[in-house]
């Protein structure tokens, strides 16, 4: 996904995916971050919830201006409860439902946000 266009919910371009954060529990994809912005300078975390295949990008069920609007946060760390609640509310969702709590900080592997290779050469970043 990193690098494939995100498309809002009417089609239009909103920018580039820049990573892809998944949950602690499940190891699904749950966030991705758009860059967005003059020349794609921030990335605003968006939820995968509702998100479809569209040609060689990716559309999710919320408008441009949504997206743009977005929580930004450090992308170079795991997100939080709160932070993850702070997303939830800026696109109108409920929280995860039955979701437990995440891992201590110390447990959670850091990374470039992907999956990690075949050979296990590089790590992801849950979310």
């Amino acid at each position: 996904m990193i690098g494939h266009r995100l498309f809002d919910r009417d089609g239009a371009g909103v920018g580039r995916i820049g990573q892809v954060f998944y949950d602690d529990q499940t190891d699904a994809p749950t966030w991705i971050t758009v860059r967005t912005g003059l020349f794609g300078t921030s990335e605003s975390f968006v939820p995968l919830r509702g998100a479809r295949a569209l040609g060689d990008g990716v559309q999710v069920p919320f408008d441009l201006e949504t997206i743009r609007s977005a929580p930004s946060f450090d992308i170079d760390q795991h997100i939080s409860v709160e932070q993850e609640d702070m997303i939830y509310h800026h696109y109108g969702l409920p929280p995860e439902p039955g979701v437990p709590a995440q891992r201590p900080a110390e447990t959670r592997p850091r990374g470039r946000h992907r999956r990690p290779d075949p050979e296990g050469q590089s790590e992801r970043q849950p979310g």
